[in-house]
């Protein structure tokens, strides 16, 4: 198989500190560097033609930014089939109701953890499964399928997954415990299960989310808010993943807005919507929110972090 030409597509003014720079990758997957010849650095809001007839468009901005970074391929009315790597639930309908439903769209839910130290160094602190990847919007599984042959080659594990949508509300499950509560507490994943106030809040915000899921899907991995977290979570994050913080908490320290209204947010909604509670999802929602107002939370200690 011949090598696959990549286009790194990055904001303006990212451009210099990327651009001739190899990227270097360490951790959980081993240790890699990538050559910068190894890929183009373009403009995100001026994709070459050559991007624009690419065999895929890999999304890796936040949820909330989704129909921005859409927009150059939407007003050039020329995209390419799209793989999205956002946490929660939402992105895909982002996609589809921004390129139409003539342009492939597949989700995918990633249970591996990065940290980004510099705009070309990142650490792999946890990482318990390949990315899993489907379309839950009915596309065909042609693009994609190729696409994941070339990824074969990468040291980052991809696959097939035609339950995408259980998946990713699996995923779900974990991040909205686990995201809000490391970032408000500053605890790694392994802390937050091993003190018991943090883990008896986390088995509270999986009783909402088991009981929303259940009529909402006719989805319950767990049979409770404590089985989850004794049987389920503590297996997930030991011993693959106990020492990883939350990518939301890398975000309150850059001072950037969260992913909090995909993954707290959707549980919320999911409830409202079968007339359930959700009392520790809202709760959580408003301290996050609070916190991404608050200035003074980015000038916190927590220095063996980097934003990313």
């Amino acid at each position: 198989m011949p090598t696959p030409r990549v286009f790194l597509l990055v904001r303006q003014t990212s451009i210099e500190a990327i651009l001739g720079k190899p990227i270097a990758v360490t951790g959980l997957l081993g240790d890699h560097l990538v050559s910068a010849g190894a890929y183009t650095v373009c403009d995100a809001d001026a994709p070459p033609d050559e991007v624009l007839g690419c065999n895929m468009l890999v999304m890796t901005t936040k949820a909330y930014e989704l129909d921005k970074a859409l927009r150059p391929f939407v007003e050039k009315a020329r995209c390419p089939p799209i793989l999205l790597l956002q946490n929660g639930m939402g992105a895909g309908e982002i996609a589809r109701r921004a390129v139409g439903p003539n342009v492939a769209v597949y989700s995918s839910a990633m249970m591996i953890g990065m940290a980004r130290q510099t705009p070309t160094s990142v650490v792999v602190t946890a990482q318990s499964s390949p990315i899993l990847c489907d379309s839950h919007l009915g596309d065909t599984e042609k693009p994609l399928r190729d696409v994941l042959r070339v990824a074969e080659q990468g040291f980052v594990p991809m696959a097939h997954d035609p339950s995408i949508r259980k998946t990713i509300s699996f995923k779900l499950l974990f991040n909205s415990c686990m995201n809000p509560t490391g970032a408000l507490s500053g605890q790694t994943y392994g802390e937050l299960l091993d003190n018991p106030d943090s883990r008896d809040f986390n088995v509270g915000l999986a009783d909402e989310t088991l009981a929303a899921y259940a009529q909402a899907f006719d989805y319950r991995p767990a049979d409770s808010g404590q089985h989850y977290v004794e049987e389920v979570h503590s297996k997930i994050i030991f011993p693959r993943a106990q020492d990883h913080r939350s990518s939301m908490l890398q975000d309150l320290q850059a001072g950037r807005k969260t992913e909090i209204d995909f993954l707290n947010g959707a549980i919320i909604l999911l409830a409202d919507d079968a007339g359930l509670p959700s009392v520790r999802h809202e709760s959580i929602t408003q301290l996050i929110k609070a916190c991404e107002a608050s200035k003074a939370f980015s000038h916190q200690g927590h220095s063996s972090l980097e934003a990313r």
